[in-house]
């Protein structure tokens, strides 16, 4: 039986209110508070603001983020950056209609932007743990977001685990916050898989940091970082354009696989047909629509990994 992973960055999965100001013709898809609405003359208005449409914040992105994902297949996927359950589910009705994604899951966590992490899966969620609520030394929140637990049953086959995380932006730094939610992570996997053989699970997610850098090393023990099948300038995932001409690439992305996974992988892919021009390091064809930044799928690559379940 044959299994495809993939792990996605969604950036910025909206479903929500776009306000526009008539006055200076600009827009806003930022979370607005729905007590500060009122009516006025049968239109709705927010100090201003007047309501424009409510649905995804760039259409054409979506799009792209689509074609990213069905042109890949994955029968599983994480994702990040995702606002919530109703906005994944309704993604999926609108432009992954007859793909077969029957089962989605997302927990609102704890990032004030509201991006979330999630699953989508061909196969049916048998089990899902959130560890939202725990906190770090000072009592504040541990995950910047979440990190999912979520268990799927393949059909006639086996449960396949993922552990779904986006750790700590590396905007203004959080190199101590990356490595205590490493270590926690490690210690959610060894709790639950500690001492166990043969089970196929993996901690999957946008991770905001490299390969080399020290707070990896808590999380990688026991753990085979898939992107290591590929040649080293072959494992980038992100793209950071500064400007045109000034564009940093980083591996951020990572399927960190179990032993029994990692034995059954057949195949990594990087999928960066969705990423904007301005990401000259990969010189192929876009996708029909992705030009440059604002048009893109992401400005994270899709990663997907093929197994041989036997």
């Amino acid at each position: 039986m044959k299994i495809r992973i993939g792990q996605f960055n969604m950036e910025n999965l909206f479903n929500r209110i776009r306000l526009l100001d008539r006055e200076r013709g600009s827009r806003t898809g930022k979370p607005v508070d729905p007590e500060k609405f009122v009516k006025e003359g049968g239109n709705i208005n927010m100090l201003g603001w007047q309501v424009e449409e409510f649905g995804p914040v760039s259409t054409a992105q979506r799009k792209a983020t689509a074609t990213v994902i069905s042109e890949n297949s994955p029968d599983i996927l994480a994702v990040q950056e995702v606002e919530n359950l109703f906005a994944l589910e309704s993604f999926n009705r609108r432009y992954l209609k007859g793909q077969g994604y029957a089962y989605g899951m997302v927990i609102d966590g704890n990032d004030r932007r509201q991006i979330d992490v999630g699953v989508l899966s061909r196969h049916p969620i048998t089990h899902v743990r959130s560890y939202k609520w725990l906190t770090d030394r000072s009592g504040q929140r541990l995950f910047s977001r979440d990190c999912l637990e979520v268990d799927i049953t393949v059909s006639n086959g086996p449960v396949i685990t993922l552990f779904v995380n986006h750790f700590k932006s590396k905007i203004g730094g959080g190199e101590a916050k990356r490595a205590e939610q490493a270590k926690a992570v490690s210690g959610i996997v060894q709790a639950r898989f500690g001492g166990t053989r043969g089970k196929l699970y993996a901690v999957v997610g946008d991770l905001n940091m490299g390969p080399a850098e020290p707070e990896f090393k808590a999380l990688r023990e026991g753990l085979y970082n898939t992107l290591e099948r590929l040649p080293k300038d072959d494992r980038w995932t992100h793209a950071y354009v500064k400007s045109r001409n000034r564009v940093e690439y980083e591996q951020l992305d990572y399927i960190l696989a179990s032993p029994a996974m990692d034995d059954a992988i057949r195949s990594v892919t990087v999928e960066r047909r969705g990423i904007p021009i301005e990401a000259t390091r990969f010189a192929g064809k876009r996708f029909p629509g992705v030009q440059g930044t604002g048009t893109e799928a992401s400005d994270h690559c899709g990663v997907f990994v093929d197994l041989d379940v036997r």
